[in-house]
């Protein structure tokens, strides 16, 4: 079995996000970080190997879609503060998954489903940007640098923001000039990169290193 520049980004992230033991206590946010990882590192392999082997995938790749904004969910919800959005967060985790999954029940078509993932992205930005304007008009200053939910957020802002154009462009064509292809991986492996990045500062910034005094 091959595995992708992907892939290897996403063991090596999953491998970074392993170090949130380190610092006791974790939210448990932060603990289920290495599950979701691994669970979407073995998405990206089957959803390779079946398109290597000529199957549709899309089936696989739509379902692991509502999973995963169901975690963004949880994730934004447990940094936001406000109990009444906390509580709205929660109703969207259930009922969410329900309309995705009758949606995907009565998709005509064989493919990408677009309207599941649109759906989920414009709630993940709002709930982001919400989280975002509680952090900003808290009256208590804090150094964001060692704010690991800032950094989390922060991540899974910037992936939804910058990957929704480009899946929305991919649902429109029926076939993809290999140029444009290429090109649209080589954007989607920056994305990834920056991604992990921010991801792996939020996993690292809470461990403090003792500085020994000879």
């Amino acid at each position: 079995m091959q595995f992708s520049g992907f892939d290897i980004i996403q063991l090596t992230l999953f491998l970074v996000s392993l170090t949130v033991f380190a610092q006791k206590p974790a939210p448990l946010y932060l603990k289920l970080f290495p599950v979701y990882l691994f669970l979407s590192l073995i998405d990206g392999i089957v959803v390779g190997y079946l398109q290597s082997h000529g199957r549709t995938n899309t089936g696989v790749a739509n379902s692991w879609g509502i999973i995963e904004f169901c975690f963004y969910f949880f994730v934004l919800r447990s940094l936001i503060v406000n109990v009444k959005i906390k509580r709205f967060i929660l109703f969207v985790i259930f009922l969410f998954p329900v309309l995705a999954l009758i949606n995907l029940h009565f998709q005509k078509q064989v493919g990408f489903n677009p309207i599941n993932f649109t759906i989920g992205s414009l709630i993940t930005v709002s709930f982001c940007i919400y989280y975002f304007f509680e952090l900003f008009q808290r009256a208590e200053s804090q150094s964001l640098t060692r704010l690991p939910a800032f950094w989390i957020a922060t991540a899974i802002l910037f992936n939804v923001v910058l990957t929704f154009p480009f899946f929305s462009f991919i649902s429109f064509m029926t076939k993809m000039p290999e140029l444009v292809y290429k090109n649209i991986v080589a954007i989607f492996y920056v994305i990834n990169i920056l991604t992990s990045t921010l991801y792996s500062i939020g996993f690292l910034c809470r461990i403090r290193i003792r500085k020994s005094i000879l």
